[in-house]
């Protein structure tokens, strides 16, 4: 999709005002905010909530039109010879290419490109190889050659860029021991200072930098000390890192610090870091940070992406804002006097897209939109953006699908897939962890999902499947409660939708339906949790045995309370695979004639009112006003049959039925604490 609902602050306001310069092909004047301290931003959210789709709707917006780099932190580069990385590169060093390369781009208008010189030098220092290691060598080959072309410095197919080992080997010593650095580092800095700055005046300007730098020891070269620190790893690198990313922000505060730039005001460049979870890019935007709390002042806007919450990524004097907060540039913000290097940092929750955006999204898409469309597609992605993108496209591609009452969204496809087997696959990549994750998806807490692992994953290789699955999604979907095991609601559907459709190959690794929940309501029937196990009878299909007991549950001495949270949690299992099962639940909640048991009024009205609620709760649906009435007709009724809760359940009849026509979860049915279940 060209254009990104719900974040036109981000796109329109905030970022523009940061930068001094609107996003899309526009003459007006932008008012630059925070002129001499702008503030970095960090975008957060879980899987699917358009972080990148911002960061690259951003980078399309402006890279010919201002200096901008786009950098992903997720996936630092191997070295050149295919193995790990070896001493004289990094994921912190290759990001700084990467930037350099962006930024350094041609901009529209500007007849030079953007210089850095002292960053540019510092980079080729730390390139540098020991004379004997013939990895090194390949790896200097190539980041300098990303360095030179990407900086336009060197054209791809120079001598310049093929000969760089070779010439600055050719320059040494006829006499070198293997392991020497300070020879090869020499001979790099003079070669390409000689060749690229020296007819610019820059040398000066980089060796005064680099000499008051902490790695420089009094008489020795500041450049060789960047460098030996740098290949010695571990706490030493990290200090030469940060001494590189303080060499792009003192180049660019050179460059926009002159006369003419203060008095034009120009845009000013923009670095886009995704994925800074990860340890190497948290590391580079706390150097960034780290720099600017010492006081220092450059003109970069940084916008990082992260998933997760920024609560849990230790930046205790951040500030926090909501998109509604970041309008104008946020200019209300001011750079506490004293805290942490966090201090420099607004973060910004990305929040689900709300009502009105799916409407417009899927408007624009199908212009003849079915009402019922945008509540199912809400209701089932619970406002993703990437889970509204997909369906939108796929109903774009096929908009008949979109005018059939009682759309099943797990029916829809794209480019010949299931949208939602994409959707797994978007939400979770690995392959092998999203089989055991689509296992797990309908167990209710991680002793349920033990029991699954234990019988159809193979145990040798998988015996530590359940622990890795909640650490992917602690740490990549923020799931902080116990239960279900997989507690994001829009991640759990969908991996449900998944492993329904695997339900007809009945083998080791992918058992039937029936097979699954049949040893699950075991598990639990063991573990004395019984409503649990009615969960996963009703998943099975045994509805009679759930009315049955959900029946002698209401009687005394149960509360009405009690009872309003086991008829959820039972309600809420997954429906079986049936084509006809939506039909069937609703013939068996409506009263149809032949489907109710022989019995009394409250065995009858429990029997249509678990009926009703499995076909509310359905993430594939959306309760329109007829089920929403069922639904509180039989709760009213029952009201007057409970022996102490009746105002319970009369109140909770419309609470219910308001709730679940704006697709909410009554509060009622919210368990509550107790033994047999942990909180949800």
């Amino acid at each position: 999709m060209s254009r990104l609902y719900g974040r036109d602050v981000l796109l329109d306001d905030l970022v523009p005002r940061l930068v001094g310069y609107p996003r899309k092909d526009e003459y007006e004047d932008v008012e630059q905010a925070h002129r001499d301290d702008p503030p970095a931003l960090l975008l957060t959210g879980p899987h699917g909530r358009g972080r990148t789709a911002v960061l690259d709707k951003l980078y399309r917006s402006y890279r010919t039109r201002i200096p901008v780099a786009e950098v992903d932190c997720a996936q630092p580069r191997d070295s050149s010879s295919g193995g790990a990385l070896v001493a004289n590169t990094s994921p912190g060093a290759d990001f700084l290419i990467d930037t350099a390369g962006g930024l350094c781009a041609p901009v529209a208008g500007e007849r030079r490109l953007l210089q850095l010189p002292r960053l540019w030098t510092g980079l080729v220092a730390v390139s540098a190889w020991r004379f004997g290691d013939w990895r090194e060598q390949e790896a200097a080959q190539e980041r300098v050659r990303r360095l030179l072309t990407g900086c336009g410095l060197a054209a791809d197919d120079s001598s310049e860029v093929n000969g760089w080992v070779r010439e600055v080997n050719d320059a040494l010593p006829t006499v070198l021991d293997r392991e020497e650095l300070k020879p090869i580092v020499d001979a790099s800095v003079k070669l390409f200072t000689g060749r690229y700055l020296a007819k610019k005046g820059q040398t000066d300007d980089v060796l005064s930098f680099y000499a008051g730098r902490p790695e420089a020891r009094r008489g020795e070269s500041p450049l060789f000390a960047l460098s030996r620190a740098f290949h010695q790893d571990g706490d030493l690198r990290e200090v030469a890192e940060a001494t590189l990313a303080a060499a792009l922000l003192e180049d660019l505060r050179a460059r926009y610090a002159t006369r003419w730039m203060r008095f034009n005001r120009p845009p000013r460049p923009l670095l886009l870091l995704d994925n800074v979870q990860s340890a190497p890019g948290a590391r580079l935007l706390n150097q960034l940070l780290t720099h600017r709390a010492k006081g220092e002042r450059d003109p970069l806007v940084v916008v990082a992406a992260a998933r997760g919450s920024a609560r849990h990524r230790s930046r205790p004097d951040a500030t926090e804002r909501t998109l509604e907060q970041a309008t104008g540039g946020v200019a209300d913000w001011r750079r506490p006097e004293r805290g942490t290097p966090s201090a420099g940092l607004i973060t910004i929750e990305l929040p689900p897209l709300q009502r009105g955006d799916i409407v417009a999204m899927l408007s624009d898409a199908v212009p003849s939109l079915q009402g019922e469309l945008p509540r199912v597609v809400r209701r089932f992605t619970q406002g993703s953006p990437l889970g509204c993108g997909l369906l939108t496209e796929a109903v774009r591609t096929h908009p008949r699908s979109a005018a059939t009452p009682g759309l099943d969204v797990g029916t829809l496809q794209l480019d010949g897939q299931s949208v939602t087997r994409q959707l797994a696959a978007r939400l979770i990549p690995d392959p092998v962890l999203r089989r055991n994750l689509t296992l797990f998806s309908v167990a209710c807490d991680n002793a349920a999902a033990r029991a699954l692992a234990a019988a159809y994953l193979p145990a040798a290789p998988d015996h530590m499947a359940v622990e890795t699955a909640r650490i992917h999604l602690r740490a990549e979907h923020g799931a902080q409660a116990p239960r279900p095991f997989v507690t994001d609601p829009f991640l759990r559907a969908v991996l449900v939708l998944e492993l329904r459709r695997q339900r007809a190959q009945s083998t080791q690794s992918t058992p039937a339906w029936s097979s699954l929940h049949e040893l699950l309501r075991d598990h639990h029937e063991n573990a004395q949790q019984p409503i649990d196990a009615l969960h996963h009878a009703l998943a099975g299909g045994d509805a009679g045995h759930a009315v049955t007991r959900l029946y002698e549950r209401f009687l005394p001495p149960g509360t009405a309370e009690q009872w309003l949270c086991d008829l959820w949690h039972v309600a809420s299992a997954p429906h079986p695979p049936h084509v006809t099962w939506a039909k069937d639940c609703w013939d068996n909640a409506s009263g149809k004639s032949g489907t109710e048991p022989a019995g009394d009024d409250v065995l009858r009205s429990v029997h249509r009112l678990l009926h009703a609620v499995w076909l509310a709760a359905d993430p594939l649906t959306a309760p329109d006003e007829k089920l929403c009435e069922r639904i509180r007709f039989d709760l009213e009724l029952l009201s007057g049959r409970h022996a102490t809760g009746a105002g319970v359940l009369f109140d909770a009849a419309q609470e219910w039925h308001d709730a679940l026509r704006e697709l909410r979860t009554p509060s009622s049915a919210l368990p509550a604490l107790g033994p047999e279940r942990e909180p949800r």
